[in-house]
């Protein structure tokens, strides 16, 4: 009965250790909570964060990288206006700049990436996500003008319509997964917005190939590699022909997610560590507010709960704290 005995120990070790990179949904609660727990650097304008392994927060504000520790901060001015910031898993912090191309901050210095020394397209990089394997994700690109770029261990690669499947030039939405695939839409023109999938092989996958979106708000992933998107048609000449959607990219196809409100423009979905999607809305534009799909309903936060200021992104950290990064700071719901 040995030999037996030891194999389903050696078993249960094996299953307990391909658990250890999975999220456990269950680890959290399923009450939505929509107070504001904590403001963190109220008044200030603050454009986006992203957290290191040990739980710290980056944020960006104007020019200066801010480090944030949950008691204490400390400010690094990069010389130019952040625009994204994304923590690698070595502890680097790399930046989309608005005149200095990507930048990467490392032991209390920056380095750049330019036109001039790297080869960008240009030195306006609005995106950019680090892969768990490492590799930087970013956009540099304009109208008909350069496209998604990857470093890659000191190489850089561009990927724009002329050598690959994108069709546009613009990417915008730009998330990675935990499996190091990558997601983001194509923007620039009405009515060709498209999602593409590339995998850790760099394989390329259009997530729509029946046909294009008229234009793409917001874009995130599931926990099971599901993308959801929100759509936008305000731009669209004929008005109220067309409602904003919610979809769920599932099966190889993208379904709606049936909703009785109004998916408000400048809209910031994301998805919590519960798969729970939360987009911002109004009924019959009554007041501005979160919607929160728990997966078989919909539940809104009430009037007032979320305070009246101009949303520029939202990121929710590994405790499921939600940081809405906005014109006046960051006001967290701890969930």
């Amino acid at each position: 009965m040995k030999p037996v005995y030891l194999f389903f120990i050696s078993l249960l070790f094996l299953l307990s250790c391909n658990k250890d990179d999975e999220v456990a949904l269950d680890e959290f609660s399923e009450e939505i909570n929509f107070d504001v727990s904590e403001w963190v650097l109220k008044g200030e304008n603050i454009t986006c964060v992203d957290f290191d392994k040990d739980g710290n927060a980056w944020i960006a504000s104007g020019s200066n990288l801010i480090f944030y520790d949950g008691l204490n901060t400390q400010s690094y001015s990069a010389g130019t206006v952040i625009q994204d910031v994304s923590v690698a898993p070595d502890g680097r912090v790399w930046l989309g700049t608005r005149e200095k191309g990507l930048a990467r901050f490392s032991k209390g210095e920056f380095t750049f990436y330019t036109s001039e020394n790297a080869g960008l397209p240009r030195d306006y990089v609005n995106e950019v996500e680090v892969a768990p394997n490492g590799k930087v994700w970013f956009c540099s690109a304009a109208h008909n003008l350069g496209g998604l770029m990857c470093y890659d261990h000191g190489t850089f690669s561009l990927y724009t319509p002329e050598n690959s499947i994108l069709n546009q030039h613009v990417i915008q939405n730009l998330k990675v997964d935990r499996d190091s695939r990558v997601y983001f839409a194509s923007m620039g023109t009405v009515g060709s917005a498209a999602v593409f999938r590339i995998d850790n092989q760099n394989n390329w996958k259009q997530l729509n190939e029946e046909g294009f979106f008229y234009w793409i708000s917001a874009l995130n992933i599931n926990s099971n590699f599901e993308p959801v998107i929100t759509t936008d048609h305000s731009l669209s000449s004929c008005m109220g022909c067309y409602e904003n959607e919610v979809c769920l990219y599932q099966h190889g196809k993208w379904q709606i997610i049936k909703s009785d409100f109004e998916v408000g423009f400048f809209n910031r979905m994301f998805v919590d560590k519960r798969d729970y999607i939360w987009v911002q809305g109004s009924k019959q534009r009554d007041y501005s507010s979160y919607f929160v799909y728990d997966g078989r309903k919909w539940h809104r936060s009430a009037e007032g709960q979320i305070p009246e200021v101009f949303i520029k992104s939202v990121n929710v950290d590994e405790q499921n704290n939600i940081w809405f990064c906005t014109d006046e700071g960051i006001f967290i719901l701890r969930q």
